[in-house]
């Protein structure tokens, strides 16, 4: 599995390094951008009046950090881009291998090696990498380091926000303390010193966020793509750094709904969370399960879906897949296809969504969106009907081997 790592990473580099003829055209153009950033970056200062700025304080740290390590070369800034993100890729998998020591299993290892090249060159050239790598490395930590994992989710949350609803892994009350205490501690340190030391440090990322349409991969925008095949008047525009609707009647509704879905569907996972978390026998498990899910609604029911989104899910699938008693087989297998479905649309078939509707690419995307969404809905009624089946003072007791502590014999499956 390893070899097989090294394998194809060596493809990819071959493929950077012009060896090899790219599968796909130019996919750097936003670690170019990245480096224009950083030319205010450099200065302490958002990058003004762009709208294509919407990101955390914790994204501009990191961009001029590569800055400072690059120079100000854009090729070399490039390079030292993708070395990173290979480190960050690296990390992820050996992060995988620690959770399957004892009794836990390859095959999240194994997924994320062989599933993530189907992104080709696309994992190095975003930034989602770094966030995905800070996620599995904090899940990792909750075993036994609750307050290391609530840090590396505050990072996370600096440079992209979503890792701070993975808080939901932790056990309700006693084992969300030391978590929410690390994430407290580490966002008001770091966040406050990131806040003084940029300019208007959180106004992209608020008023840009804002702004933003209705991105064309979205599963809230699927019915406005199907209806283009039938109707070519329905304008799209490049907007925020992505295709997006804008002025059609639909989008303003649909926008306002995604939001109220996203605050509904974590909510209820939340109420879940705590109802259920006392009378689980919890162990890291039913932690991970619940943080693909999490994710998982967070991404359906997003204004925005970009194709290294499925970075996230692969990383928090893997995570799930290194435990032999997770619920989250089948909703894990989906986000796998669902990642193969992507690589095909993006770029092959992206402009028979955008630019020149048609059907082979609309029904790959329908199909993906159809995917992720029938991944969030069968990996909650799996998790509900494991949680069922676990009662908290069953007869005989056996060590947790990853907790360390005594469980019942028949916990969730």
């Amino acid at each position: 599995m390893v070899g097989v790592w090294i394998a194809t990473r060596a493809v990819f580099v071959l493929i950077y390094a012009n060896v090899i003829k790219a599968p796909v055209g130019n996919v750097f153009a936003d670690v170019a951008l990245y480096h224009r950033w950083s030319d205010a970056l450099l200065h302490w200062q958002i990058p003004p009046d762009d709208p294509m700025w919407q990101y955390p304080p914790g994204a501009a740290a990191l961009f001029r950090s590569l800055r400072h390590i690059a120079g100000d070369s854009v090729h070399s800034y490039e390079i030292t881009f993708f070395t990173l993100a290979l480190v960050a890729d690296l990390l992820v998998l050996l992060t995988l291998l620690r959770l399957a020591r004892g009794e836990g299993l390859l095959l999240g290892a194994w997924a994320w090696a062989v599933v993530v090249p189907l992104l080709n060159l696309l994992t190095y050239a975003r930034y989602d990498i770094f966030a995905t790598a800070s996620a599995v490395v904090a899940l990792a930590a909750t075993v036994r380091r609750q307050v290391v994992a609530g840090a590396v989710l505050g990072i996370g949350a600096l440079i992209k926000v979503w890792p701070a609803v993975l808080l939901i892994s932790a056990r309700p009350f006693a084992g969300l303390r030391p978590v929410l205490s690390g994430f407290a501690v580490t966002l008001a340190v770091l966040g406050g010193v990131l806040t003084l030391a940029f300019t208007e440090a959180w106004s992209g990322f608020t008023g840009n966020q804002a702004g933003r349409g209705l991105q064309i991969e979205s599963v809230g925008a699927t019915p406005l793509v199907l209806a283009r095949l039938g109707d070519h008047t329905i304008d799209i525009r490049y907007v925020y750094g992505a295709m997006e609707f804008v002025d059609h009647p639909f989008v303003r509704p649909a926008t306002v709904g995604l939001l109220v879905l996203t605050l509904l569907g974590l909510g209820f996972l939340g109420l879940w969370w705590l109802a259920m978390g006392r009378r689980l026998v919890w162990s890291s498990t039913v932690g991970f399960d619940i943080a693909l899910l999490a994710i998982l609604m967070t991404v359906v029911t997003s204004r925005v879906f970009s194709p290294q989104y499925m970075l996230w899910l692969i990383g928090l699938a893997a995570v799930c897949l290194t435990r032999r008693d997770t619920t989250q087989r089948v909703a894990c297998a989906l986000v796998m296809v669902a990642t193969a479905l992507t690589s095909a649309l993006f770029p092959w078939f992206y402009a028979q969504v955008s630019t020149d509707p048609d059907w082979p690419g609309t029904a790959l995307l329908v199909i993906r969106n159809a995917l992720v969404v029938a991944a969030l809905g069968i990996g909650f009624h799996t998790l509900t009907r494991g949680a069922v089946r676990t009662r908290p003072d069953t007869g005989g007791t056996r060590p947790d081997p990853v907790t360390n502590t005594a469980t019942g014999s028949d916990v969730m499956r």
